[in-house]
This record gives C-alpha cells, sequence and structure tokens, in this order.
C-alpha cells in the first residue's frame, strides 16, 4: 500500500516534469546537463529546507518557541518534489529506494549498537565510512595513500596521507 502510493508520486512527478519542462528527469542524457539538473535540484532541496526552519522558533537566543506545522509540511513536500527528481535522475525506482532505505536502516542501527563515532571508522583518505557498501576504501603498505574505489563504476581515487 506505502509502496503504491510512492509509485504514484514518482509517476506524477515524471510527468510534472516532463510537461513543465519537456523531460522527465530519467530522459537528461547528456552528462553537463544531468551534473547541471542535479546541482540545482541539491540547491532546491537545501532552500526548502531553510524555508521549513524558518516556520520554526529554533533560536536558542530567541524566546520565540512555535512550530508553524502546516507551513513546515509545505516545504517538506517541496524539498520531496526534488528529491524525487534526483531518485529518477539516477535511475531509482520506488522499490530500489525502499530497498536502499531498508538496508541503511538495519547498517545505522548496527552502527548505534557497536558505539558508532562518525570519526573512527572513516577512511582517512575519502572520508566515507568504512562499511559503506558503495566505495572500498584501503591504505598502502607503507601508510602514505588511501585507494578508494567505487563499487558502481569501477572508479578509484588515490589520497596522499600526511
Amino acid at each position: 500500500m506505502v509502496g503504491d502510493k510512492l509509485d504514484q508520486m514518482f509517476h506524477l512527478q515524471g510527468i510534472l516534469q516532463r510537461d513543465t519542462y519537456g523531460a522527465h528527469p530519467a530522459e537528461i542524457e547528456d552528462i553537463e546537463e544531468r551534473i547541471q539538473f542535479y546541482k540545482d535540484m541539491h540547491v532546491a532541496i537545501v532552500d526548502e529546507l531553510h524555508e521549513a526552519l524558518a516556520e520554526i522558533g529554533w533560536k536558542p537566543w530567541a524566546t520565540s518557541r512555535h512550530i508553524n506545522e502546516d507551513a513546515v509540511k509545505g516545504e517538506l513536500v517541496d524539498a520531496f518534489h526534488f528529491f524525487m527528481n534526483l531518485c529518477m535522475l539516477v535511475g531509482m525506482t520506488p522499490e530500489e529506494l525502499t530497498r536502499r532505505y531498508v538496508l541503511k536502516r538495519e547498517k545505522n542501527i548496527k552502527r548505534q549498537q557497536d558505539g558508532y563515532d562518525g570519526v573512527s571508522s572513516k577512511c582517512v583518505g575519502c572520508g566515507r565510512a568504512l562499511d559503506d557498501d558503495a566505495v572500498t576504501c584501503r591504505i598502502s603498505d607503507n601508510g602514505r595513500y588511501a585507494y578508494c574505489y567505487a563499487a558502481s563504476d569501477g572508479s578509484h581515487r588515490t589520497f596522499t596521507l600526511s
């Protein structure tokens, strides 16, 4: 039931993008256009989240303590529009999003149970979590380099360690 609703939202968002802007995010083929689209959607999400934050009296130095829930909900929906665009751009379906969410949730639970501190379990080269499935990192035998490999496309980056 929830999956059906998520499928429907992705479908409707794809139609909105195609009808309004002429292309479904998954149809953008030019790499420069894809990168620009990603950046635009990223900035848009951040902006919508800032707009949501402006509807909350969060400042510790101010006396106002309020949450305009209706306005926050509206801004979160706006952010979700842009989030769906990003998912579609990289070919992530609602089913894949759900599957990845469940796996990441399990990993996060394990991290908390293991005393995750967010620092000691990070690669000293790229800064990603060492248990991240998307990148495999290793340190050279002499300890001078970190080699980080992306699982999806086989690309790699080398970091010189000080």
